[in-house]
């Protein structure tokens, strides 16, 4: 009879115990909600826009497209000398410069892609009348760390930090949607910006940092296990402890 209450003592201890740490789990996952301080079917005015430029460096990988009202004279001008990977395009130099087909040695160093379009366009202009450029940079990247998928990821045209998140897996119970850490090389790459971003609310859509640039680093802080978990798995510690004592005297 003794055993039996004592294994049912145990039980009841252990379920007690129990409870605070579900409590504590479902906690943890309405904090994932994204937007939860939102009134429901609003309005937000006057974000965020886009207004980085993409300015060429050294060494990054550009793609070119020229087309006209003359295709077959066109294609001489698609013919990229560089490959990296699967990608074909023109490699920036170690000078800031690229070798292009008729024009020769042009600088691009310190061009945004705009300018350099507007450039190709204008100097093309004595050979292929009519037509239309399109510059892109195809090797910058930003890096997800943390408590998420962490992988190094192409940058595409406009994307924000919502699109990295969820091609990264998106933000799972073990990470804080409330505390995202962006990392941004300023001046060249020679300093580096740190700034934390919350999710819950619409601030997120009026920050600089929305929308991503290049070599960024996204980092998304674990949860810590709270100080209430702690002292709950110190007591069902106690608690065995304190069984098998009984047990042993009881023998």
């Amino acid at each position: 009879m003794r055993r039996i209450f004592l294994w049912r003592l145990c039980v009841y201890l252990l379920a007690i115990a129990a409870v605070p740490v579900l409590l504590s789990s479902c906690s943890a996952t309405r904090k994932t909600v994204y937007f939860k301080n939102l009134e429901k079917d609003t309005t937000l005015k006057n974000l965020v826009s886009r207004s980085y430029e993409e300015i060429i460096r050294p060494g990054d990988f550009l793609s070119i497209t020229v087309s006209s009202l003359s295709p077959e004279n066109t294609s001489l001008y698609n013919t990229a000398p560089n490959a990296l990977g699967e990608l074909k395009g023109y490699q920036v130099n170690e000078a800031g410069n690229i070798e292009f087909f008729k024009l020769g040695t042009i600088k691009v160093d310190g061009l945004s892609t705009q300018a350099l379009k507007d450039k190709l366009q204008k100097d093309l202009e004595p050979y292929l009348a009519q037509n239309l450029v399109v510059v892109s940079i195809s090797n910058r990247h930003i890096t997800m760390m943390g408590s998420i998928s962490p992988k190094v990821m192409p940058l595409t045209p406009n994307m924000t930090l919502l699109d990295a998140l969820a091609e990264s897996g998106d933000i799972g119970e073990k990470g804080r949607s409330d505390n995202i850490l962006v990392i941004r090389e300023k001046d060249s790459g020679s300093e580096r910006e740190f700034k934390r971003l919350k999710l819950s609310d619409e601030s997120i859509f009026y920050s600089p940092y929305f929308y991503l640039q290049p070599n960024d680093i996204v980092y998304v802080e674990p949860r810590k296990p709270t100080a209430q978990i702690i002292q709950i798995t110190s007591f069902v510690m106690s608690t065995v402890s304190f069984i098998l004592l009984l047990f042993s005297r009881f023998r």
